[in-house]
C-alpha cells in the first residue's frame, strides 16, 4: 500500500469498485439479468463452484437455478482493494448469502450444498468470498475474473409455521416490480 492508494483519483476508483459489488448483489437478488452483465467485462470469466465459464453462461445458470427460489439476499463486507497497476486491481469481498429453497427447488440447492437434495423447504446460509480481478476499460471498472471461495455453509429446515409476508407491507420481489425499481422509476432513475 502506498500513499497513492488514497489519492482522490484512487478513492474514486475504490468507490466505483465498491458500487460495482453492490450492483452485483442487487442484480442477483432481484434477478435483473441485464444489470448482472453490466458488472462484468464482456470477456470476463466466473469460477462459481458449480459453474465455470463466461458471463452469458453465468447469467443463464443463475436464471435457471433461481427460477424457483423466492428469496435471495447477498450482503458484501470487508472489501479489500489492492491496486496492481493503474487499471488493474485485486478485490477480496466477504459475502453472506441467505436463500430460501422450497421443496421444488431441492435440485438447485443440491448444486451448492454438494450432496443429495434435501427433503422439504430449506434455507441456505453461506459465508464466502469473492476474489475478483477488476480492470478499468474505457474509464469503467468492471470484473474481469471472479472466483467464489466457499468458506462455510449451513442448511436449515424451514418450519411449517414460518412467518409469512404481511399483506399491505412492502415485500421483496425478484423482478422489476420490486419496490426499489418502482421508486427508481418514480424518481426518473430508470
Amino acid at each position: 500500500m502506498t500513499m497513492n492508494d488514497y489519492s482522490p483519483e484512487r478513492i474514486a476508483d475504490r468507490m466505483q469498485t465498491q458500487d460495482t459489488m453492490y450492483r452485483w448483489c442487487r442484480s442477483v437478488d432481484r434477478l435483473d439479468f441485464d444489470a448482472m452483465r453490466q458488472v462484468f467485462h464482456p470477456d470476463a470469466v466466473d469460477h462459481h463452484g458449480a459453474f465455470d465459464g463466461g458471463v452469458d453462461g453465468l447469467v443463464d445458470w443463475i436464471g435457471n437455478r433461481h427460477r424457483t427460489i423466492p428469496f435471495s439476499m447477498h450482503a458484501v463486507s470487508n472489501m479489500l482493494i489492492e491496486f496492481a497497476g493503474p487499471d488493474l486491481a485485486l478485490v477480496e469481498s466477504y459475502v453472506r448469502t441467505t436463500q430460501r429453497y422450497p421443496a421444488e427447488a431441492a435440485g438447485a440447492l443440491a448444486q451448492l450444498a454438494g450432496g443429495k437434495p434435501p427433503e422439504g423447504a430449506m434455507d441456505l446460509l453461506t459465508c464466502s468470498r469473492y476474489v475478483d480481478r477488476f480492470a478499468r476499460r474505457n474509464g469503467e471498472w468492471r470484473i474481469l475474473e471472479r472466483t467464489l471461495v466457499a468458506d462455510w455453509k449451513q442448511v436449515v429446515p424451514v418450519a411449517a409455521d414460518a412467518p409469512k409476508p404481511v399483506p399491505g407491507w412492502a415485500s421483496g420481489r425478484r423482478d422489476q416490480e420490486d419496490f426499489v425499481f418502482s421508486e427508481r422509476r418514480a424518481l426518473g432513475l430508470a
